[in-house]
């Protein structure tokens, strides 16, 4: 199914033909870039159970704001995501390679 126009927005560099509901990335780029209109879209053709799975999967693409509201939202214990990074964190970890030429 053909995502929503409003998702052009959020997913600028992306043909909309392509993409569905499904797609980790409408999700991740809705959850850290898109309003109310985009959740409530996502929520309606996810469903709930199906939409906190997605949260789960993808963590990783996700700031620590993101996750800690959508944490509250899901009821689920902070304890379990305690080593989640923030955006900042993620662009400027030092990167160590070594030359022996």
């Amino acid at each position: 199914m053909m995502l929503n126009k409003i998702f052009q927005s959020i997913l600028w560099e992306y043909d909309l033909q392509k993409l569905n509901y499904e797609d980790d990335i409408v999700f991740v780029r809705s959850l850290l870039y898109g309003d109310l209109e985009h959740i409530k879209i996502l929520k309606q053709k996810l469903w709930k159970e199906k939409f906190k799975q997605k949260f789960l999967k993808n963590l990783d693409k996700l700031d620590k704001k993101t996750i800690n509201y959508w944490a509250i939202i899901f009821d689920i214990d902070k304890k379990n995501l305690q080593n989640i990074q923030t955006t900042y964190e993620k662009l400027n970890k030092a990167v160590f390679t070594r030359s022996f030429g």
